[in-house]
């Protein structure tokens, strides 16, 4: 089937979109970052908090939590000696409860 002019300019104008939705999932795509942010959905964390959850070590739990930042899905706030983080992108938050219910497991308590 041969594209007409049409459909190459749709084609070309849904390629940017494309890119960027293909950057916002690699952001996501983790079991790490995954975990974090179905805890995330239903309230903040700390650092310490999501590292026991996770069982894993604060390095590991900070580089995820810095991928997920920069890519403006969560957000740090410190209180005193603590990071909390909280997820802020709704995109994301709409996202991971699609995926709740599509996975059972994952956010099983958001999940119908």
């Amino acid at each position: 089937m041969k594209a007409t002019p049409e459909t190459a300019d749709m084609s070309a104008g849904l390629q940017p979109l494309a890119e960027e939705a293909s950057v916002f999932l690699r952001s996501l795509a983790s079991p790490y970052r995954l975990v974090i942010l179905t805890l995330l959905l239903e309230r903040e964390h700390s650092v310490k908090e999501l590292c026991e959850a996770l069982d894993a070590r604060q390095s590991l739990v900070s580089q995820h939590l810095t991928r997920l930042r920069l890519a403006g899905i969560v957000k740090a706030e410190r209180r005193g000696a603590s990071l909390y983080y909280s997820l802020v992108d709704e995109g994301a938050r709409a996202l991971m409860l699609t995926l709740s219910r599509h996975f059972r497991g994952i956010g099983s308590s958001s999940a119908s």
